[in-house]
């Protein structure tokens, strides 16, 4: 609800690939499925290697698809922000360690 994206039609990934040409096909797949599908697209990494993936995202993903990370949900430190991967790719927040899910709104 938070990160603005589609509520009623979502689905929870879970982990991607940790390899890295595993991963780029994953992240292509998601990103594409949350635009046919007009579907959020959930998943989440092992906290240590969410600055790898942050990095990785916005490499791969379409500059106008929306990205939003969630961190320390109900926490004093929680963090949420939803905006382009253009946007994001002017400064990353620090993530790392730290739990996390990633939304994709590859609607455009």
């Amino acid at each position: 609800m938070a990160s603005g994206m589609n509520g009623q039609n979502f689905a929870f990934i879970g982990y991607i690939p940790v390899k890295p040409t595993e991963r780029v096909k994953a992240i292509r797949e998601i990103e594409k499925r949350s635009f046919t599908e007009n579907q959020t697209q959930i998943f989440i990494e092992a906290p240590y290697r969410n600055t790898q993936l942050f990095h990785d995202l916005i490499k791969t993903l379409n500059d106008q698809t929306r990205l939003c990370v969630a961190c320390d949900l109900t926490l004093e430190t929680e963090y949420i922000k939803t905006q382009t991967v253009e946007k994001w790719k002017k400064g990353i927040p620090d993530i790392n360690k730290r739990p996390a899910i990633f939304l994709i709104d590859g609607r455009r």
